[in-house]
């Protein structure tokens, strides 16, 4: 059994819950975005304001629900989710985040 109690809130998160923080970074998303930017992003937001664990557990646990309830789970939202972690690592500022989002999607520029 995985605990959580390690995920201190910080004055910095949205929410003091796993649940809450990925819910409120989720609910601040940009309009205008596809479906894999916005794996992306909110993955990557995920990180920076919640935490990485947090961050690969919103995924995960999105595409869990996806499979099991009959949603669109695919391999092309988990590499997303995947990108968005990275970007997270080194991205400045929200510019420069959704910048590697769309760089790390579509790494040929097509």
């Amino acid at each position: 059994m995985v605990g959580l109690a390690g995920c201190a809130a910080s004055p910095e998160r949205p929410a003091p819950s796993t649940v809450g923080c990925a819910e409120a970074v989720v609910a601040a998303l940009p309009p205008g975005l596809d479906d894999l930017e916005k794996h992306c992003v909110a993955s990557a937001g995920i990180a920076l304001q919640c935490s990485r664990f947090e961050a690969w557990l919103a995924g995960w646990g999105k595409e869990a629900g996806d499979a099991l309830g009959g949603g669109d789970a695919s391999r092309e939202d988990v590499e997303a989710n995947r990108i968005g972690r990275r970007c997270a690592a080194a991205a400045l500022d929200a510019d420069a985040l959704l910048d590697c989002c769309r760089q790390g999607l579509n790494p040929s520029g097509r």
